[in-house]
């Protein structure tokens, strides 16, 4: 009856311990590791070598596009400035600011961003990458506000 109740107790602690290597080896770490080096990723200090005689290409060297940043005012019924130029590919943040006396919003329909319809006096952001090369309709979308002018252009080269 012992042998039997130790192999009980065996076969138990087996049966435990499987499930928590298991259940314990299929969680992310909680942080990511730093490397060796001290030097966090991402950081100007990383570097990669590469194999003696391997070429990069020189549009992967450029450095990362730094962000367009525009300032909208709106009132009735137009925006300055109505019109924005960037480039394909270019990181946008424009800021809607409301200069009008009624609510006012700022939209780019065919890329569905646009800003929250904001009060006098309120500013809302939106963030985005430009897309392809065209011309894109800025508006505000309050009921009468575009038929009245508030619209503009954003001009993607």
């Amino acid at each position: 009856m012992n042998k039997t109740i130790l192999i009980i107790i065996v076969i138990l602690v087996v049966v435990v311990s499987g499930y928590f290597l298991l259940k314990g080896g299929s969680q992310a770490p909680t942080q990511a590791p730093t490397p060796a080096s001290g030097i966090a990723p991402g950081t100007a200090e990383e570097k990669t070598v590469l194999p003696e005689g391997t070429s990069v290409p020189e549009e992967e060297l450029s450095p990362v596009s730094e962000v367009k940043e525009f300032t909208v005012f709106g009132t009735e019924y137009s925006f300055s400035p109505s019109s924005i130029t960037v480039s394909a590919g270019d990181q946008v943040k424009i800021t809607f600011r409301n200069d009008g006396s009624i609510i006012h919003n700022f939209k780019i329909s065919e890329l569905e961003v646009g800003t929250k319809t904001i009060s006098p006096g309120q500013t809302d952001t939106i963030e985005f990458t430009a897309p392809v090369s065209g011309t894109y309709t800025i508006f505000c979308s309050v009921p009468g506000h575009q038929a009245a002018g508030m619209k503009g252009s954003l001009k993607v080269e």
